[in-house]
């Protein structure tokens, strides 16, 4: 498997899954508004540059979420990287339960909106990618 880290931060990681054309996003530890505006902008911008048009999000190694993130995402961000290219996000839920509640209630629903399936697991996550 070849993969690219393209951005490494102290709560994300992105690398080019190279042989899949999709992007690896890993969170970790605390999220609060600037960091995950500031790693959905990262995000975003390397989406585009490298032309994939998919993300694994992976979300087990955040410690302290920002649950109000998530409806941001769903207002702000996704129109965004919708505009930019993505299609498909593989999202791995948080380990916490607050988080994952706010994200089902979240889900978009409009057509011009990517298509976002959530998973306990990154094998479940990866392999739903695989089959888009």
């Amino acid at each position: 498997m070849t993969t690219h880290v393209l951005y490494t931060s102290s709560f994300i990681s992105i690398t080019h899954d190279v042989a899949h054309g999709w992007l690896y996003a890993q969170w970790k530890g605390e999220l609060n508004q600037e960091r995950v505006e500031a790693g959905c902008r990262q995000l975003t911008e390397i989406l585009q540059t490298e032309g994939c048009t998919k993300i694994l999000n992976d979300n087990t190694l955040i410690t302290t979420p920002w649950p109000e993130g998530l409806m941001w995402g769903r207002r702000v961000w996704l129109p965004e990287i919708a505009a930019a290219g993505l299609r498909h996000m593989a999202w791995v839920y948080s380990p916490h339960i607050y988080s994952r509640l706010i994200f089902d209630l979240a889900q978009p629903h409009e057509a011009n909106m990517p298509v976002v399936a959530a998973f306990d697991d990154i094998a479940g996550a990866y392999e739903w990618l695989i089959r888009q």
